[in-house]
Parts: structure tokens; sequence; C-alpha cells
């Protein structure tokens, strides 16, 4: 895949951010990828009297469920079933650090003193 232009600010920061997995990793992507609709979301409200008033989503694990679910779609072994299940549910745990991250950060510069 060639790059975009270099003009085109915003396509090129997203295509040095792309992510290729492995090969062999590709199902659990797919499977990851495919459950992540599904997902619930705990909404929650913060606000500062007068002030600034925010509304956020946290987002929930993926239910088991569901990956299983997909596994059986997609007619998988075992083998394939046990491994898509395990990689997924870590992608899945690293996604949620990240998100919890980015969410705390944000408020925190919602409620930044001036």
């Amino acid at each position: 895949m060639l790059p975009p232009p270099a003009q085109d600010w915003e396509a090129c920061d997203a295509w040095l951010r792309k992510v290729d997995p492995e090969p062999a990793n590709m199902l659990p992507w797919r499977c990851w990828h495919g459950v992540a609709g599904t997902r619930l979301h705990r909404p929650e409200g913060f606000g500062a009297g007068m002030g600034a008033i925010r509304n956020v989503a946290y987002p929930q694990p993926l239910a088991d469920a569901e990956i299983l679910r997909w596994c059986q779609m997609r007619r998988l072994n075992e083998a394939e079933t046990d491994f898509t299940f395990q990689l997924v549910k870590s992608m899945d745990q690293t996604f949620l650090q990240i998100r919890n991250q980015q969410i705390t950060e944000d408020l925190q510069h919602t409620f930044r003193k001036k």
C-alpha cells in the first residue's frame, strides 16, 4: 500500500500509526474488530457547579459469549477457538487500559483550573 500524499496531514498521521498484525494473528484481530460492535458502555456524567459538564461512556470488556459465538460462526476448531479467545481477551484488556487513560486525560483537561 502506497503512502498518502504528503500534503494530507491527517491521512499521513493515520498511515504512520497503522497496525499490521502478523499473519498468524489475523484471526484474533478480525474477531476483536468483529465483536467490538457488541461492546457495552457505562455512561457517566461529570459537572462542576455552573462550569463545565462532561458526559463520557466507559467501555466495558467484551462478553465471552460474543467471542465464542464469533468463533462458532466461523467454525473454528477447539485449538483455534482457544487461541483466538485468549488473544482477543488480551487485546481487549489493553484497549480498555488505553481508552480509560484517554478518558481520564480528557476529563483532567476539561476540568483544569485556568
